[in-house]
Parts: structure tokens; sequence; C-alpha cells
């Protein structure tokens, strides 16, 4: 009840007790202290306007809008001036040693990031939030967040040959421990506060004549045409609860399902009873057309084709018409005791958020991401003749690991993995290309894995090219059934390091 009634603080009282955070933060975003105190002082004078709004909100609200701000700044600016460092030859990389990276190392390291994987990776390592905290922070989705901050952390651990916790102790000694926030108490505001007071009663006088105005006109009704506007009811969104009603039995639809779903959400039963053992990306609805209509939501059969896995209740799932209307299916009353509806949608949801994020990292026209794969299948076998020559050379390339439902154990959510190449993994790949071609032969026939490898390559040409293998041996070239490239055990060896890692 104390806090209820506490004074809230003022926004310089707030700079005072927090403005070293915010500084420490910005600092790791740009690289040195003048580009971070910009960042700063440019977030604060954004959220000045609005600080009277927010400390009526209350106490635990001010870190998270002041982040928010701070985020929305950062992401938003054209320019932010970086150190000299950041722009210095990058360092050789140290390999597993025990020495700690250089300062200069590590910047280069992060400068290699997109500008959001870098606020991701920083949120995360540095100031400990939680994926949805993140997601929070920077007005995105949590599927989306956490296929960027496994990147993030992959590709900066690699240069660095740091595991996570190396890594956060790194960042943790970089910036300037207790930074000065001289410049940030008292920063410029367009007017002196004597004319922010007046101004302020001037508007709210303004805002009183408008409201009797317009409240007179209402009350006249049709003789001036504007009569009391009814309240606009509040969309409701789609979350896990239990307000939906009981589950119903699903139908084999006629038409893709996007036609008349806008969004699908899985949530788990954790009840007395439930078998669920798993976790799920949290309040992360498939909600892309094509994802939508990856969905597998086949109603329960006699269950003979279906794998030995655990019966009973699990999950619901949640279905957003288009129409506003909702409904859910229960696991139980789902093909196969709802095991290839649970699979097939991480599996959307995985592809949605590359989707979503596929020009993060890229060199401008998103090739050196890994776009969703969904729509695209192998064609009908042709007789056109094969397309990838012998002698080809790819100049830059891609390797992306997809996941794939596989319906003999749980399914679990499973990010894309992706690893932009570098010389030597090229090198190896055009060494393939100059022994052999592809030619018309039908594609690999080992046994389906829960990943499809899909390298996405550039010629010397400007020829883009998919390659799509569920072993990483016979590559489809692509997506063309009878078009296949084989490739040496040294390349698939190569693209397993790069993708698979233990789980």
């Amino acid at each position: 009840m104390a806090d209820r009634f506490a004074e809230p603080p003022s926004f310089d009282e707030y700079v005072v007790a927090r403005g070293a955070d915010l500084l420490r933060t910005a600092w790791l975003l740009v690289g040195d202290d003048r580009g971070a105190e910009s960042l700063v002082r440019a977030t604060l004078a954004r959220s000045w306007p609005q600080w009277h709004h927010l400390s009526e909100v209350g106490a635990g609200s001010y870190d998270a809008e002041l982040r928010r701000s701070l985020m929305a700044t950062y992401l938003g600016r054209s320019r932010i001036h970086r150190s000299h460092d950041e722009h210095a030859k990058p360092a050789v990389p140290q390999g597993l040693t025990s020495t700690p990276p250089s300062k200069t190392h590590v910047l280069n390291a992060l400068g290699g990031l997109s500008r959001r994987e870098r606020a991701i990776l920083v949120l995360w390592t540095f100031d400990g939030l939680s994926e949805t905290q993140i997601a929070d922070a920077l007005d995105d989705g949590v599927a989306a967040v956490h296929r960027q901050r496994l990147h993030a952390l992959g590709t900066v651990g690699a240069e660095l040959a740091l595991d996570e916790e190396g890594l956060r102790a790194v960042l943790a000694g970089l910036p300037p421990q207790d930074p000065s926030i001289n410049g940030l108490v008292d920063p410029p505001r367009a007017y002196p506060g004597w004319r922010r007071g007046a101004r302020g009663w001037a508007l709210a006088a303004a805002g009183l004549v408008v409201v009797a105005v317009v409240g007179g006109l209402a009350s006249r009704g049709g003789d001036a045409g504007v009569g009391p506007t009814p309240p606009t009811p509040e969309k409701e969104s789609l979350a896990c609860r239990t307000t939906y009603g009981p589950p119903t039995a699903p139908v084999v639809p006629s038409e893709p399902l996007s036609i008349t779903v806008a969004a699908v959400l899985v949530c788990a039963q954790t009840d007395v009873g439930s078998v669920w053992a798993g976790s799920l990306p949290p309040d992360a609805p498939v909600s892309v057309p094509l994802a939508v209509d990856a969905l597998a939501l086949q109603p329960r059969t006699g269950g003979s084709e279906c794998a030995a896995l655990p019966q009973g209740p699990a999950f619901r799932m949640v279905l957003e018409g288009k129409d506003g209307a909702f409904r859910t299916y229960a696991n139980e009353g789902l093909a196969c005791n709802g095991w290839p509806a649970l699979a097939s949608y991480y599996v959307a949801l995985a592809e949605q958020s590359a989707e979503a994020g596929s020009g993060s990292g890229s060199t401008g026209d998103g090739f050196l991401g890994c776009p969703s794969i969904l729509g695209k299948t192998l064609s009908s076998p042709g007789v056109a003749p094969p397309s990838l020559s012998r002698g080809t050379v790819l100049v830059t390339a891609t390797a992306c690991l997809h996941p794939r439902a596989v319906l003999t154990k749980l399914p679990r959510y499973r990010a894309i993995r992706t690893n932009v190449m570098g010389a030597p993994q090229l090198a190896q790949l055009n060494a393939d290309l100059a022994r052999a071609g592809s030619s018309l032969a039908p594609g690999s026939t080992c046994v389906a894995g829960s990943s499809l490898f899909v390298v996405r390559g550039k010629t010397d040409e400007g020829r883009l090219v998919e390659l799509s293998s569920v072993c990483a041996d016979l590559f489809t070239v692509d997506w063309k059934a009878r078009d296949s490239w084989p490739v040496s055990k040294q390349t698939r060896d190569m693209l397993r390091a790069l993708l698979v890692v233990a789980d």
C-alpha cells in the first residue's frame, strides 16, 4: 500500500537513478561513449513528453517503457556514430584459447550482426531479459526473437570462441562501469519550465472548450448531423485462456485453411492428467497464410497407422476465424492423437519466423538470409535438361537447416538454423561443382530425417540457385524432382558441421 501512494519520481530523478544503466546498454549497441550518450539523450527527449502519463502507471513500468523507447530510437536512427575501432581491420579470430578477446575484436563481432540481432543479443546477455521481455521491447514476436537470438549467439560466439556464459562476462566488462550522467540530467528542451506549465494549462483549457462544443452538438442530435458515437468494441486477441468454450471435432477442409482462418495458436495443457512433457514458444500464433495452410488438422482416425506415442490430454489448438469467431480443437480429437498437428504447427511457426526476418543480416536483397520454404515443393518429374552445369562457380552461399515434421516421436520447436558460408566452405562446394554438375537422376533415397538442408547460392554469372536435400548427400536443384547434384562426403560433413548441433 505504501508503494501505491508513494510520490512518483520526477523525470530528472529517474535519470539520476537509472541513467548510467541506460548508458551502458546504449554503449554496447553503438560501441563508444559519444554515440551512447547521443542515443540516450535522443531517447530521453523522446520519452520526456509522455513522462507524466508514465508516472501515473506506477513503478515497474519506467524501466520497460524507457527500454522500449531506447530500442525504438536505436533501430530507427538512420545513422549512429560509431567509434573508429569498429571500422578497424577485423582482428584475427583467437580460437579456443583462454586469452580474453580484445575490445576491438568484440566490437567487430558485434558489428557483424544486424542492428536488431545486436539489440537482442545485448538485451539477452547484458541486461538479462527473457525472450518475452525482449519481444516487448522490440515490438516483435517471441518466435522471431528466439530465432534471431540463437543466430546472434552462434555468430558472435563462434567469432570470439566463447560460450554464452563467457560472452556474458566479456560484455559485462566492456562498457564503462560508472559512466557520467552529467550530460543527461538537464537535456535541452524546447521551452522553459514555466512555459511548459502555461502551455499545459492552455491546452487543458482548449480541450475543455472542445469537449463542451462537441457535447453541445451531440446533445442537439440530428440538427447538426453529429450524434453520440457508440463505443468501438475492443477486438479480442488470440491468447491461451479457458474462455473459448469446449473443443469441437475438426473436419477435413475442402479449401485452404487460410481462406477462413486468420491465426492458429497452440496452448499446452498442464493440469492433472495431462501427458504434456514439452514446452511451447509463448503466445506465438501462426498467422501467415502459407503457414496456416501448412497445418495438419485432420480429424481422428482409427490410429493403426500412427506411431505409438502418448495418448491423453496434451494441448488445445485455438483457431481464430476471419469473421472474428474462435473455435478450439483438443489434441485427442486430431489424427494420431494430435502429434502430427503439433509437429506441423512447430514447422509452420519456424518458417513464419524466418519469413518475417528474411532480410536480416542480408546484402539488401534478402539473399543471405533463410526465408521460408513453405510452398516450395518438388515439381513433377520432367524432361528438361540438367540446370547445374559442371564447373559452375558459387561466389556466395548460405546454408540453411529447416525443420520437418517427424511423426514417430514427440515433436518440439526448432528454429531454422543458418550459416553464411566463408571462403573455405565455398571452396569445398566449388570443388564438387568442378567434378560434376547435376543430372536427370531422382533425388536422395535416404531415410527422411527431421530437417531439410537448403543451400542458397549465387553464381559468378549472377544466377540464384537453391539446392535442397534431406540427408545432405544428393541435392535437388531449384526444386526440380529429376535434377539432382551429388556432393562429396567432405561437403556433407562440412554442412553438418555448420548446421547440426547436439540437442
